[in-house]
């Protein structure tokens, strides 16, 4: 007698009526470009792991640092000093400027703030790169994550700007005017998202880059009258205009204003403000975007 012969387990497939046919039409490569609105959505999707990432990193101490988080607050203090005593004593950058340590403080450290845009996307997309191959994720997460453990990290150094500030002018209390360095606060890191989507794309493609963004951040904080009044240097009006123009200062000078003087900034510097921190974060996110499908080839 012959063994009937046994179905395959292809045969079986085959003859199975309710296999379901998936229809290809709506599948998509795994690392693909979503359109614009839906990454918006996933990005909005992601916000709580995003600020509870950015939160649990924030304030972290090197472990080999024996004073740990003190360097927040130490090291830009030692910036104010090596300046104040280069520029403020011996190249005389001090005159006509009232409070010129308080003037410095803040100069200081703020910028320290608008740069970080910067320095925290510069390479940010390959030393990514692990968790971009293994995950399937919206990359503007990244340095939306890395600007808002900033955000976190120097609110310290801000509060002990303000408070050194005021402290080489006392008798003359702070008004009610300081309070407008909140929005000031949150417009400088909105501005340095724009600046680090912007930057983490062109190091991601041109590594070469990161070897700038050191030397244009240093012209950078050189002609943003961080240590020298604009009006008193660039006596040429077209140069003093140009300078004038320049985002940093702007932000710079309101928080002087609101902080030194107990001046509200007028309105037309809080729409060129927000101009720039929004338009940039506008451009940057359009810009990064454009390029998502090919951070997964970035080595």
């Amino acid at each position: 007698m012959f063994q009937k012969p046994q179905k395959t387990t292809a045969d079986q497939f085959l003859g199975d009526k309710s296999a379901i046919i998936v229809d290809s039409s709506n599948l998509h490569p795994l690392h693909s470009r979503p359109k614009f609105n839906i990454y918006l959505a996933q990005i909005w999707n992601r916000r709580h792991f995003i600020f509870a990432d950015a939160r649990g990193r924030s304030f972290e101490s090197p472990r080999d640092m024996l004073l740990g988080r003190l360097w927040l607050v130490l090291s830009p203090l030692l910036d104010v000093a090596m300046y104040g005593l280069l520029f403020g004593l011996l190249l005389k950058t001090s005159r006509g400027v009232e409070n010129f340590i308080g003037f410095l403080i803040i100069g200081v450290i703020f910028f320290g703030f608008i740069q970080g845009g910067l320095t925290t996307g510069s390479g940010m997309i390959k030393e990514s790169r692990s968790m971009i191959a293994a995950f399937s994720f919206p990359r503007a997460s990244i340095p939306i994550a890395r600007i808002a453990r900033q955000f976190l990290n120097n609110s310290l150094p801000a509060l002990v700007a303000l408070i050194a500030a005021l402290a080489f002018q006392w008798g003359t209390p702070p008004g009610w005017e300081m309070l407008l360095v909140l929005p000031i606060y949150v417009l400088i890191h909105i501005f340095g998202l724009g600046l680090a989507l912007i930057v983490a794309r062109l190091t991601a493609f041109f590594p070469d880059l990161k070897s700038l963004i050191p030397v244009a951040g240093r012209a950078w904080f050189y002609v943003s009258g961080v240590f020298f009044s604009i009006e008193r240097f660039a006596t040429n009006p077209t140069i003093q205009e140009i300078m004038i123009l320049n985002p940093a200062y702007r932000f710079i000078q309101a928080v002087r204003s609101v902080v030194l003087y107990q001046t509200i900034p007028p309105y037309d510097t809080w729409l060129i403000l927000c101009a720039w921190s929004f338009g940039l974060v506008a451009i940057g996110l359009i810009y990064f975007w454009q390029a998502e499908e090919r951070y997964v080839n970035v080595r």
